[in-house]
């Protein structure tokens, strides 16, 4: 799924003391690495991308006749069908949020992989507002939602522009202490410059139930053609945090001359991948 293309970009820093170094993910040789993918909204069919990586350098290659079973609160819903390009799907099923659901894959060339995800709950954007700072050269917008305070929780946020039905993502700002230095116009140090790029953010930092979020758009960094805008907000799992996370980092790392080794996350058992689900709620704003 392409909604969670990342960006990028990343400023030096000069020292890096006592720093936990993690093994990178191992170099393909001659045993194959299987891999799972997936990343599912509520109320989606449920699928997945199953591919292994072979030679030096390395090469992506499908599974295509690999056996694949889904379960869902430990009672299995069926086999899914191969379609494509390593995609896997099991037809009329639809994931629920809320819900615990487990996918084993066997093959008579690997081991047994498992994983597993629940589903997250819509968490509802309760209020949205679009202030245009035309002297600043901005437009700023104030979200506000309910976060439950007996569950840690996971987001992502996506600001999309929209101009003759054609949506497109944008780059936003913010100096809102949840994306605690994320976005591409914050430096706040050394964990903060890894993660520049993240859209995700938790609610560790959220002081009540009661939410809001300021960001902002700069007025020149975009077609100034779109007639509106479109806030997307992602209640995600928390292995899905952990792995975006974790994907940015890489990302950032290749930029870097001094930085620890780091790990890509994964939540597959016996492969590498990530299994997660997501849901969406969203809301159009007229450009002012």
């Amino acid at each position: 799924m392409n909604y969670f293309k990342l960006l990028t970009c990343l400023i030096l820093f000069s020292l890096l003391v006592s720093c936990e170094e993690e093994e990178e993910l191992p170099q393909t040789k001659s045993d194959p690495i299987v891999s799972i993918n997936s990343l599912m909204g509520v109320d989606s069919l449920i699928k997945l991308n199953l591919s292994k990586s072979v030679g030096s350098p390395v090469e992506i290659k499908y599974i295509s006749d690999a056996t694949v079973t889904a379960y869902k609160n430990n009672k299995e819903l069926g086999k899914l069908a191969y379609r494509e390009n390593g995609t896997y799907e099991l037809p009329n099923q639809y994931l629920e949020s809320e819900t615990e659901y487990e996918i084993t894959m066997t093959h008579p060339d690997f081991n047994k992989v498992t994983t597993n995800t629940i589903a997250p709950e819509k968490v509802l954007i309760n209020d949205i507002k679009l202030l245009d700072d035309a002297s600043e050269g901005k437009t700023t917008f104030k979200l506000k939602f309910t976060d439950d305070p007996s569950q840690s929780n996971y987001y992502m946020l996506l600001v999309k522009g929209i101009s003759n039905n054609i949506s497109d993502v944008i780059q936003y700002y913010s100096n809102d202490i949840v994306f605690e230095g994320n976005l591409n116009v914050n430096d706040n140090g050394f964990e903060q410059n890894m993660l520049r790029g993240s859209r995700s953010f938790s609610d560790e930092n959220f002081k009540s139930s009661q939410t809001e979020i300021s960001f902002y758009i700069l007025n020149d960094d975009f077609f100034v053609g779109y007639q509106e805008y479109k806030i997307e907000l992602y209640h995600i799992s928390q292995d899905y945090f952990n792995y975006e996370r974790s994907f940015v980092s890489l990302e950032n790392k290749g930029d870097i001359p001094f930085s620890n080794k780091t790990n890509l996350y994964s939540n597959v058992e016996g492969a590498f991948g990530i299994f997660s689900s997501y849901a969406l709620d969203y809301k159009i704003v007229s450009k002012q």
